[in-house]
C-alpha cells in the first residue's frame, strides 16, 4: 500500500460527511464512494437549490488520510474558491459551512487553487497525463 494511504477501514467515514452537511444545508446530499482505480474515495454533493448562489457545492475526499476539497459546481470549474466567490457562484458563507463541516470531522482541506499545481514527484500515472499535478496524485486516476 502506498505511503500515507489507509486502508478502508481506516478512512474518515464519507456517510458521516454527508449526513452533517444534509444537516447544515437543510437537504438531501447526493455522496458517491469507492471510485475505482481513482484517488478519490467519496463525493458529497450540496445541491444548488440549497446554496445561496445556486450553484451546487462538491466536496471530494481522498484515499489519502483526511484530504479533502470543497469546490463550486465541479472540480476544475472554477480556479479555486476565490474565484468561485468573485464570479459569485460561491456565497462565502455556504462554504464556511462546508470548512466548518469537514475540520469538526478531522478533515484536513487542501485548497483548489493548489491542487491544480505541478506535482513534480515521481508517480506511475498513466502515459496519457501530460502534466501531472497534486490533483492526479491525491483525487484523480492512477
Amino acid at each position: 500500500m502506498a505511503a500515507g494511504l489507509r486502508a478502508p477501514r481506516e478512512r474518515r467515514p464519507v456517510g458521516a460527511l454527508a449526513a452533517r452537511l444534509e444537516g447544515d444545508f437543510a437537504v438531501r446530499c447526493e455522496s458517491e464512494r469507492d471510485f475505482q482505480d481513482f484517488s478519490e474515495y467519496g463525493r458529497i454533493v450540496v445541491p444548488a437549490e440549497a446554496t445561496v448562489c445556486g450553484t451546487r457545492i462538491v466536496v471530494c475526499v481522498s484515499t489519502f488520510g483526511s484530504l479533502a476539497l470543497v469546490c463550486a459546481d465541479n472540480p476544475g470549474a472554477c480556479l479555486g474558491t476565490d474565484e468561485a466567490q468573485a464570479e459569485d457562484d460561491l456565497d462565502a458563507a455556504d462554504l464556511a459551512s462546508a470548512l466548518r463541516a469537514l475540520a469538526d470531522l478531522g478533515y484536513a482541506v487542501v485548497p483548489e487553487e493548489l491542487i491544480e499545481s505541478d506535482d513534480d514527484g515521481p508517480s506511475r500515472l498513466p502515459s496519457h497525463v501530460a502534466r501531472p499535478s497534486w490533483w492526479h496524485r491525491f483525487f484523480g486516476i492512477f
